[in-house]
């Protein structure tokens, strides 16, 4: 009993030893996949601190533009309002579909 038990230890560590390191292993590449192949930011066309600022500005205006968009929309309709709620269609059964679901309908058994 105490060999069994010492072998599938030792297997159980082997197979979880090489899980692990698969995985870190995955890890790596992908890490280093992405650090080759990032596009980098041409900074040789402008000055190092006027791509950020415009970047930033250019993002906070579309923010604002975004918010001011949603503020319009909520604004347009007023849900404290009641309405009616549309009646759906009638589905069109086929007369297989009805007679299966009257089969189901007359069938006793435990409610679910």
């Amino acid at each position: 009993m105490g060999e069994n038990l010492v072998d599938a230890l030792e297997i159980t560590a082997v197979g979880m030893t090489l899980v692990f390191g698969a995985i870190f292993l995955l890890w790596g590449v992908m890490s280093l996949l992405v650090r080759f192949t990032a596009d980098r930011p041409d900074t040789a066309t402008d000055a190092p601190g006027t791509a950020a600022t415009n970047d930033a500005e250019t993002e906070r205006k579309r923010r604002a533009a975004v918010a001011a968009v949603a503020v319009a929309l909520a604004r347009e309709h007023d849900y404290t309002l009641p309405h009616a709620f549309p009646i759906p269609p009638t589905p069109i059964v086929s007369a297989w579909q009805a007679v299966m679901r009257g089969r189901q309908l007359k069938q006793r058994g435990p409610i679910r």
